[in-house]
């Protein structure tokens, strides 16, 4: 080694030199490593002596050094003793000896954490323990601390330190290395459940310590933080399994409002923020795909030409997978739908249990234990987990009843509540409270329009989803055949909401005719004859009315079977004419087909066209036996039978489904349905079937119509082949909730607060200001601001004034006539 190397290696180092030096020989230079990490030692020893005097400025660097070096070049034991030294630091001897004993043993042995720290932790400066904790995130990074190890030490300071920043990169830090431990869909299912079971023991915690109305402890911060983050990764797909769902039903029962507050939110929100997530990203994505920069003022280059070549044709792949996946969406109506909103209520492991105690404690619970808006949280995510899982909590309809005045503090959104919380299995009897309550606070005269019309919507919608309130469970009738009923009378009910239809306030009756259209297709029996409609007179003579309670109509099979199968035989048999005409008959026969000849079947509609032409085409056997009527016949085991089944391969396409009767439907629809496994285009075609048939149910004109088609063999010709759906609604629905504006009032005016007042203003001035279209002014306001001068001669005011002048002669001709004018006038005053 030469002199002035030598003078060089004895120099004393900068730590940003010696960091490079250890990272490029390690054994070289472990000497003056560990001469840094005796100095590191002392300094710790000294600052824990006296936390309040100021640091020294190289304590915070060497730091940084010792982290950074012992993660990399010198990880194992050396990192190991680094990561211990600067956890006692931050959080004491007793705490860093027990999360190193609980990285050492099993994952289930996590401690919880600990309400206080010592007195040098907490008197520790902020920049050392900012210091400390960035060195131990970058040896976490670096893989040489496990994430357990640092889990329980950074859930102490967040719940005890009164650091917002520290706080906050500590929360960061945590939810980003979860999320890389699950990166890829590689998850960790050891580690995850492990961190699972210790935030879950964190909110037990919380829950069995903390009271209602008390102050929050560290241990309610830190259950707080917990459920941020679980609701954090649980949008972010990382953790929506059961598990995350069953820790936040545990801080949802927490005695503590601001626990329980933020496990709510998350429960009746989280579907609409992860779609509007997923909607947002692929905007984004599209839009910074669809952003070419085509170098239209800049200089070409080659290179420049095959970047924009290569971004068109990713932007052409996007838009072609773009396109497949709406279409995939659209047709989608299975399984994989519910699956695109990931419903947090619907994973709860015992819902009854959880709202019987949220339920409890609203009622147990005095006007100042919790606020308003908590409370009605906790309503809200009753009723909605009632409706969603369809539970008998009787308790609660009382409870609701008590907050329907008409002055009550959000009335509307009481009413939603109750309507999420009915469905078909609640006993009539609660609802009849319900109701009661309603038309006497809310569909009176003395109440304003606003609140009756919320009060009728809000009626229509509780029926809607328990039809049993509309029927009795013994129905007696007197001699008119009117229906009577002991415990209400359902029937003066209906007619007097029936009554609201022609209210002189609009939204009164758009309500009232909600009411009464509602009726028409449940109950049609319930209003008069002049309120039925067309459609509920259908419905009235088809003996239309709802289930009682506790009555079920027992599904013998997939619904809409018996007609995919008469659909799917017509189709086979019009197939099967066509081939037959095109194959045993001329170009002169075609031609005939073609212009629309009709067979005489019951010689009324083919007599009358043919009359009209003028001849009769005559057929011979065979076209007759080749050309059949257009109804399904059944034909025995004749030839032409035996002929057709060996064709179709199915002996049912030669019954006539149009003339079986209801319990030969249904054995047909049962039978079908357990021979034969349904792909997603039939199902959609099924459901169109249906939904033709319960119209034409509903509607005489329509089931007339179908009625004259069977008889003519049109019966399937307006349903089409596509299975797409039209709908156009794009709007994010979630199962059993029940939005307020869904029982507004419509066609109201709402009056304006003063800033909408405001903005509509200087809306108004800034478009009047600044011109929507690009340009000067238009020809027609240049002529509107022109001299009259220079215009009095123009073709406009030449052609204004010929029009005065011919209006003139036109009115002396006419008073000329009325007074017999004319060339011979005179000659007919003449006297002889």
């Amino acid at each position: 080694m030469s002199e002035t190397a030598s003078c060089a290696r004895s120099a004393p180092l900068k730590l940003s030199q010696l960091q490079n030096f250890c990272k490029r020989d390690p054994a070289g230079y472990k000497d003056d490593y560990d001469a840094q990490s005796r100095r590191l030692t002392s300094l710790v020893g000294i600052l824990l002596l006296s936390p309040n005097a100021d640091p020294s400025p190289s304590l915070v660097e060497l730091i940084q050094f010792m982290a950074a070096v012992s993660s990399s070049s010198y990880k194992g034991e050396e990192s190991d003793r680094v990561a211990a030294l600067l956890m006692e630091l931050l959080v004491g001897t007793s705490n860093s000896a027990s999360s190193s004993s609980a990285a050492n043993e099993s994952a289930a042995t996590i401690p919880l954490l600990q309400s206080t720290l010592p007195l040098a932790a907490l008197q520790l400066h902020r920049d050392i323990r900012k210091a400390c904790v960035s060195a131990l995130i970058l040896m976490r990074n670096k893989g040489a601390v496990p994430p357990l190890r640092l889990l329980q030490s950074f859930f102490q300071l967040m719940a005890v330190v009164p650091d917002k920043n520290l706080r906050e990169s500590l929360y960061h830090h945590i939810v980003n290395d979860i999320r890389n431990i699950n990166k890829n869909g590689k998850k960790d299912e050891k580690l995850n459940r492990t961190i699972q079971s210790f935030f879950h023991r964190i909110v037990a915690a919380s829950a069995n310590e903390s009271t209602a109305g008390a102050e929050d402890s560290p241990t309610d911060y830190a259950a707080k933080r917990a459920v941020q983050m679980i609701c954090d990764l649980y949008r972010r797909n990382v953790w929506n399994d059961e598990r995350s769902v069953h820790i936040l039903a545990t801080a949802a029962a927490s005695p503590n409002a601001s626990v329980a507050s933020r496990a709510l939110r998350f429960f009746l929100n989280i579907e609409e923020a992860m779609a509007l997530d997923k909607q947002n990203s692929e905007t984004n994505e599209w839009e910074g795909i669809d952003n070419i920069n085509l170098h239209l003022h800049s200089k070409k280059t080659k290179g420049k030409q095959r970047l924009i070549e290569k971004q068109i044709r990713n932007r052409k792949k996007k838009q072609n997978a773009r396109e497949h996946g709406i279409i995939a969406n659209r047709e989608d109506k299975g399984v994989e739908a519910s699956k695109k909103l990931f419903p947090a209520i619907e994973l709860l492991h015992d819902p009854q249990g959880l709202v019987e105690t949220i339920l409890k404690r609203v009622k147990s619970s005095g006007s100042n234990t919790y606020k308003f808006e908590v409370k009605m949280l906790m309503l809200n995510f009753v009723t909605r987990v009632v409706g969603n899982h369809e539970l008998i909590l009787l308790p609660l309809y009382p409870l609701l009843q008590r907050y329907m005045g008409g002055h009550q503090r959000d009335v509307t959104a009481i009413l939603a509540y109750s309507v999420q919380s009915c469905h078909q299995y609640v006993p009539p009897e609660e609802i009849y409270g319900i109701l009661k309550t309603i038309a006497h606070n809310f569909i009176t005269e003395r109440c304003s329009e606003e609140q009756m019309a919320v009060g009728i919507n809000a009626v229509r919608s509780i029926c809607a989803r328990v039809p049993s309130v509309l029927s009795t469970e013994e129905d007696e009738t007197d001699g008119d055949g009117r229906e009577i009923s002991s415990s209400w009378d359902v029937e003066a009910f209906t007619r007097d909401l029936a009554g609201y239809a022609k209210h002189k306030d609009r939204s009164i009756s758009i309500a009232g005719r909600g009411w009464v259209n509602f009726i028409r297709e449940v109950h049609p029996s319930l209003l008069q004859g002049k309120d039925r409609g067309l459609v509920g007179a259908g419905l009235h003579k088809a003996g239309e009315r709802p289930l009682r309670y506790g009555e079920v109509r027992a599904a013998l099979g997939v619904e809409g079977a018996d007609l995919l199968v008469a659909y799917e035989a017509s189709k086979k048999r019009k197939e099967k004419g066509g081939k037959k005409n095109s194959d045993g008959s001329d170009s002169e026969g075609d031609d005939d087909s073609e212009s629309g000849w009709v067979e005489m079947n019951d010689g009324e509609e083919g007599g009358d066209d043919e009359s009209e032409s003028g001849w009769v085409e005559m057929k011979d056997e065979e076209d007759e036996s080749d050309e059949e009527a257009p109804d399904l016949v059944l034909l025995g085991d004749d030839e032409e039978g035996k002929e057709e089944e060996d064709v179709d391969g199915e002996k049912g396409d030669t019954v006539d489904y149009s003339k079986l009767s209801k319990k030969e439907r249904a054995k047909m629809q049962q039978e079908v349905s357990s021979t034969r496994i349904f792909t997603a285009s039939e199902f959609a075609k099924m459901h169109k079937l249906v939904a033709r048939q319960q119209q034409a149910r509903r509607d005489p004109r329509l089931a007339a119509k179908l009625k004259r088609a069977i008889a003519k063999g049109e019966e399937f010709d307006d349903i089409s082949d596509s299975d797409s759906d039209d709908s156009d609604d794009e709007d994010i629905h979630i199962k059993g909730a029940v939005n307020t504006t869904d029982i507004m009032a419509d066609a109201k005016r709402k009056r304006m607060s003063k800033a909408e007042k405001l903005e509509k203003i200087i809306e108004g001035r800034v478009k009047f200001e600044n011109k929507e279209r690009a340009g000067g002014s238009t020809n027609t306001e240049k002529k509107r601001k022109k001299n009259f001068a220079m215009s009095k001669f123009s073709f406009d005011a030449r052609k204004k004034i010929g029009e005065k002048t011919t209006a003139k002669m036109g009115r002396k001709q006419e008073r000329s006539k009325l007074d017999g004018g004319g060339r011979d006038a005179k000659k007919r005053r003449r006297k002889f």
